[in-house]
Parts: C-alpha cells; structure tokens; sequence
C-alpha cells in the first residue's frame, strides 16, 4: 500500500509542476469556476438581504435549503 500511494503522489506532484497543466488549470478557473463562485456569492448575498442569519439562523438554513433544491431540480 505505501508503495502505491508513493507512486500516485509522485504522479501527482509531476503533474502539478508541468506548466501545461498549470496553464490548463488556471484558464479553466478562469472560465468556469471564477463566474460561478461570483454568482453564488451574489445569491448567498441577496439571500442574507431578505433573511438575517444572525437573527434567524434558522429561517436562514431553511431559505438556503430551498435554494439549493430549486438549483439542483433545474439541473
């Protein structure tokens, strides 16, 4: 088992330092991953607009769950 797990973490480190795969990573950061945490940052805000979590955590939770429901049905 240490030996394959050796083995995986040298491919992993390889792979990480290749500069291609570098370049790879950051334009799809860039391209996908960069637009959707700013949406969600911006639903998350307007979400804590209509329900306080400090003053009802609660109620809080249950509008992000309904949320995240609805996200995940459109799918």
């Amino acid at each position: 088992m240490p030996l394959l797990r050796r083995l995986l973490l040298t491919a992993a480190r390889r792979v990480a330092a290749d500069p291609k795969v570098q370049a790879k990573a950051a334009d799809v950061y860039q391209r996908d991953v960069k637009p959707k945490i700013s949406a969600a940052k911006d639903e998350l805000r307007d979400l804590a607009g209509e329900v306080n979590p400090l003053e009802d955590p609660a109620g809080f939770a249950r509008r992000l769950g309904a949320r995240i429901r609805d996200v995940n049905r459109r799918k």
